[in-house]
């Protein structure tokens, strides 16, 4: 019995990865949620490409975006924008960049986060 009240009580404290995110830097969390906002992102496009920026200019400015060589175009469903950035920024360093990951059908999809360098 204790054994699994101690798991609970664990469960219950595991912080999810927008939690982390917002520990390590509040503006990527801003970001992650301006740009995944939008609920018909295509990619290629030019709001994917464009992307969203929240700072004013200072080491914690952060840059999110998605560039893309899909053909046809292909859809990124709102629930997956957000959990595959919220999880690169929980799993980055929080120091110049979040690095870079491939999604999609054949990797078409390169999604950035980037810290300080807008």
């Amino acid at each position: 019995m204790a054994t699994a009240t101690m798991a609970l009580a664990a469960t219950a404290m595991a912080k999810t990865d927008q939690q982390k995110c917002q520990h390590k830097n509040g503006h990527a969390v801003q970001a992650i949620q301006r740009f995944c906002q939008k609920t018909d992102m295509v990619i290629p496009s030019d709001y994917a490409r464009n992307g969203a920026h929240v700072g004013t200019g200072g080491p914690h400015d952060t840059r999110v975006h998605i560039d893309g060589s899909c053909n046809p175009w292909q859809w990124v469903p709102q629930q997956y924008c957000l959990s595959q950035l919220y999880n690169m920024c929980a799993q980055g360093d929080g120091a110049g960049s979040y690095g870079a990951r491939f999604y999609g059908n054949n990797n078409c999809q390169t999604w950035v986060l980037n810290v300080g360098r807008t």
